[in-house]
């Protein structure tokens, strides 16, 4: 068991070691259970130069490619009414082309101002048909009596993360390789041959980890990534400064209901007492009034 999981941690070094520092076979690996003296002489260098798989030689044409993901930001100004409908015919040049050409990332508008309508459009879009979508897009904006108010464009070099990740990839199929070859053909106790299949699922995960990020990566360099604002544009004298006297007539008429109302509840509260109260109790003073006074005289 001991020898098994120390093969495997070798195959972990020789799988992330540079490919001039890797075992040629796995003859080497199984020699390695056994390990050997290190010899220092140039006999043994040169003899594990020759054996060990040539490693790939960078070239001025390998370093001058890079890999770089750019990002397109844009900003309009346009009337308040056409805002809403130019994001909108925009986004629909983008699905109209296909996801192969353009992918719609988000999309918003708002128009609870009247005064001030937003929108804002986020794509990813292949390059050569971002050309054509620009120039498009541009010429929308000035049919709707709109201009460009920002334009900019910025770029994150992908390079590095790229080649580390693909050449992760390839050490850990490697890795995956030869023990899948163990597995195969090793004879060994139970116990040893479930810690290669552990050590084989583990490196599995991380190839499929590596080939998602690699895609993510290969995706952002082929397909530019563009955000578009739309901006209402501001007026001299927008409708909002007339919005306290409207208010306030608004208020006046408001007001002036509720004084109503409250004059008509009063009158069909009070309504029976009158009728049924006062009026008839009035009469009454009125009549012993009348009555009491001839007796006062009389007397006199």
């Amino acid at each position: 068991m001991k020898r098994v999981l120390f093969g495997l941690a070798l195959l972990s070094l020789s799988a992330c070691e540079p490919a001039g520092m890797r075992l040629s076979s796995e003859a080497d690996y199984g020699a390695i259970a056994e390990p050997a003296p290190v010899m220092m002489s140039d006999g043994f260098a040169a003899e594990k130069r020759a054996a060990a798989p040539s490693s790939p030689q960078v070239s001025e044409t390998s370093t001058a490619q890079s890999y770089l993901a750019y990002r397109y930001n844009y900003g309009f100004e346009l009337p308040s009414k056409a805002v809403a409908a130019t994001a909108k015919s925009h986004a629909d040049m983008c699905q109209a082309a296909g996801a192969n050409k353009c992918q719609i990332l988000s999309s918003s508008t708002n128009d609870n101002n009247a005064d001030y309508v937003s929108a804002n459009l986020a794509l990813r879009a292949e390059p050569e048909w971002l050309e054509s979508f620009i120039g498009d897009i541009q010429n929308s904006v000035t049919n709707a009596e709109g201009r460009m108010t920002s334009n900019s464009v910025s770029a994150e070099d992908l390079t590095r993360s790229i080649l580390d990740t693909d050449a992760r990839l390839k050490a850990q199929t490697t890795l995956r390789d030869r023990l899948q070859g163990l597995l195969a053909t090793r004879n060994a106790e139970l116990s040893d041959l479930l810690a290669l299949e552990r050590e084989l699922a583990r490196v599995q995960g991380q190839i499929e980890s590596a080939t998602t990020n690699l895609a993510a990566l290969r995706q952002r360099v082929s397909m530019s990534r563009v955000d578009i604002n739309y901006q209402s544009k501001r007026l001299a004298v927008s409708q909002s400064a007339f919005t306290p006297v409207t208010n306030s007539l608004k208020g006046f008429v408001r007001k002036l209901s509720y004084g109503l109302s409250n004059v008509i509840d009063f009158f069909a509260g009070i309504l029976p007492w009158l009728l049924l109260v006062i009026l008839p109790g009035l009469w009454l003073l009125r009549w012993f009034w009348r009555r009491r006074k001839p007796k006062v005289n009389s007397k006199v």
